[in-house]
């Protein structure tokens, strides 16, 4: 696999694994809530919204503090800036 296709991989996984826990979150937190059935839609995308923001936030905040390891909680443990070798972040301007 080249290393375009890897880095391209990379970012889809970090990005829809957050997406798949808000969803699944978000469901959970709503099917406890009583409410309209016209509006039960809308809270759950709201939720799903809500708490994929949070756990990404949270995971980029651990990996960027805490340690660099805890990116596999997105999917794929290199953060960003890590995906190609000729990455802009690697290369200083000043």
């Amino acid at each position: 696999m080249s290393q375009a296709v890897a880095a391209l991989w990379a970012s889809i996984v970090r990005t829809l694994v957050p997406i798949i826990v808000g969803a699944v979150l978000g469901f959970f937190a709503s099917s406890n809530i009583q409410i309209d059935p016209e509006f039960e839609n809308l809270l759950s995308g709201a939720l799903t919204a809500l708490f994929t923001t949070l756990y990404y936030v949270a995971v980029r905040l651990f990996e960027t503090y805490i340690s660099p390891k805890l990116g596999w909680l997105l999917g794929y443990a290199k953060s960003p800036d890590n995906y190609t070798a000729d990455s802009p972040a690697k290369h200083k301007v000043d």
